[in-house]
Parts: C-alpha cells; structure tokens; sequence
C-alpha cells in the first residue's frame, strides 16, 4: 500500500476535478437533452462559485466584501485552475483583465464533439454565472464584457466597476501591484475542497431537476466513467505493468488515499484482499447536510458496488468483487472483497 504524499493527492484532484465537471455535463445531456443539461450546470456553478468564493475569502484572510478582495480572489482561483490572463487596467474602483485562454474552452477544443457547443456555453452559461457571482458577493460591483472567445473573439475581457458613491475612504483596500503566487498548498485546497462540492451538487440538481431514481443512475454512469479514466492515469502514473490482484490492490489504495478514505488491508492467500474501511469522505459530506441523511443508504447500497464493477472488470475480468458491510447500512465499517477466480 503506497503512502501518498501532497504531490499525488494534487496529482488526482487536479486531474479529476475537471474531468468530473465534464462527465456530468455529458451524461447528462445524453440521458436528457442539451437544454436540461445546461439548465442544471449554470445552477451548480453559481451555487459553486458562491462556496468558492466564501472559502477563499476565508483562506486568504480577507475581511471585506469590496473590488480588492473580489479580484484577489477571482484572479487566485483563476491562476490555480490555470486560467491565462492579464489585467490591464488596474484602479481602485475599476479593474480589466483579458483572458487568453481558458482551461474550460482547452478542454471543449480537446474534444471535437464538444466544440460546436462553446458558443452556446459561453452567451447561455459564462455570461449570466459570472453576472450571478458579482451580485452576489457585492450588488455595488459592476460587470462588463465585450469579448468572448467562445463567440469568436481573439480573447476575453472582465471588466470591473465599483460604484463611486459606495465607496466611502474608509472602505478603500490596497490594490496590489503583483497577482499572488500559487503554492502546490493552494492548489490542493482548492480542488480537494471543491471536488466533493462539485459532484454533490451535481447529484442535488439532477434530482431537484429530474427525480431521484434518474440522479442516482446518472451518478453512476459518471463515477463508471471517471474511474475508467482514472485508473488509466493512475497506473501510468504509479508504473503499474501488469493486471494481478495486488496490482488492483495497489492502484484502489492510492485512489482511496488520495480521496480520504481511510482503510486497512487484509490478505487471505494469494487470491483474496479484503480493504476494511472505516472512514469514507462522501458519507462524511452527506452527514454534513441534513438534507442528505435519507440518501447515504441509498448511494452506499445501489451505488458503491456498480460504479466500480466495470473498471474492475477491464482491469482483470477474473477478479470480483463482494461486499457485505455498509456503514451508510448502519455498519461500523465497509468492506470491499476482491476475489482471483480460476
């Protein structure tokens, strides 16, 4: 079982968290249609940029709600995702920053199916959002834009105005001269902090939007997804040659490391492992929110097991695997039984 350290956790948090966004975005298209689909993502990103937004402020220490902070903020979560931009006009109650290019758009230029769909992203999804997050964190805060590259400009442009009779000399911040360096730290906050957020608000959406039964389906239709993609990074990236079993223990322990699921793991021959665990982020988040307590069974039940079926399957169609403890079942403990069969 491999430790695994702050590079790796960075390595699959960073990797996943777009892919994660995509998936859903895709699936649920598939399983719906484009307008439904799209309707239910602006949702989950003004709600996410909302917790972002709170959760930076938080951790950059900023105490008010004015242009400063908003910028510090915006541009920090742009530089981690790595945004390319440059801001060319740089005040105390006006800010513009141009965009050269966009992780978002790279990653829809990467996929040709996704490419005639960047207009439509961009006027139905990029404009209001970012309307939606300036009103939000100050209704005195001004937004303007007039170049989308999704539109078929050579770039974009925010430009950022505070309204002069609100602000009173005392309320004034320093605009700093410099964008603040990233650390690896910085970047590991954020996307382990908004990775769970992300795929939980996804399946809150899609059952507010769609039904129960359609958000569990698409939850693990996605999952599937994410841990073909997933296990393929993760073996290149631990080296892995072969198929074994303990190959397959190896590549779930580092996954389940990097996510924060705390396990043990027990060996019985040399065809059978065990993982014990005792502690599992995605039932700790939804113990966080009373209005999830009547989902954790449901998800650890009818979700835990299909989502890694397929992956374990391509992987080495001999290996199975069992469960017969839950602790969304009222168990102290999960487990995950993976047989070699002859």
């Amino acid at each position: 079982m491999k430790k695994v350290n702050q590079d790796d956790k960075l390595f699959f948090f960073e990797r996943s968290f777009f892919t994660l966004d995509g998936l859903w975005m895709i699936e649920t298209e598939e399983m719906t249609n484009w307008e439904t689909a799209l309707k239910i993502d602006v949702i989950v990103w003004k709600e996410l940029l909302k917790i972002i937004v709170r959760r930076l402020k938080n951790y950059l220490q900023l105490e008010k709600n004015d242009l400063v902070s908003f910028i510090d903020i915006l541009t920090f979560r742009w530089s981690i995702e790595g945004w390319e931009y440059k801001v060319m006009q740089r005040e105390q109650d006006k800010v513009k920053i141009v965009i050269n290019q966009c992780p978002y758009k790279a990653a829809m230029d990467r996929n040709p199916e996704r490419t005639e769909k960047q207009s439509l992203i961009c006027k139905e999804f990029c404009t209001p959002f970012y309307n939606s997050v300036v009103e939000d964190f100050n209704e005195n805060i001004a937004l303007n834009r007039t170049e989308h590259m999704g539109l078929g400009g050579s770039y974009c442009d925010f430009s950022f105005s505070f309204e002069e009779s609100t602000l009173a000399k005392s309320e004034k911040g320093e605009l700093s001269k410099e964008i603040r360096k990233i650390r690896k730290e910085d970047k590991l906050f954020y996307f382990e902090k908004n990775f769970r957020t992300l795929d939980g608000l996804w399946v809150i959406e899609s059952e507010r939007e769609l039904g129960w039964d359609a958000a569990l389906k698409l939850d693990i239709i996605v999952w599937q997804r994410l841990y073909g993609i997933i296990f393929r990074r993760v073996i290149k990236y631990l080296d892995i040659k072969g198929n074994k079993l303990d190959d397959l223990v190896n590549i779930l322990s580092f996954i389940w490391n990097c996510e924060g699921n705390i396990h043990d793991i027990f060996q019985a021959g040399d065809k059978q492992f065990t993982f014990s665990i005792v502690e599992c982020p995605y039932i700790a988040a939804m113990e966080r929110n009373p209005e999830r307590h009547d989902r954790i069974e449901s998800i650890c039940k009818d979700m835990c097991i299909p989502y890694l079926q397929p992956v374990i399957k391509d992987f080495n169609p001999k290996i199975e695997i069992e469960r017969d403890k839950f602790m969304g079942l009222g168990d102290s403990e999960c487990n995950i039984i993976l047989n070699l069969k002859d």
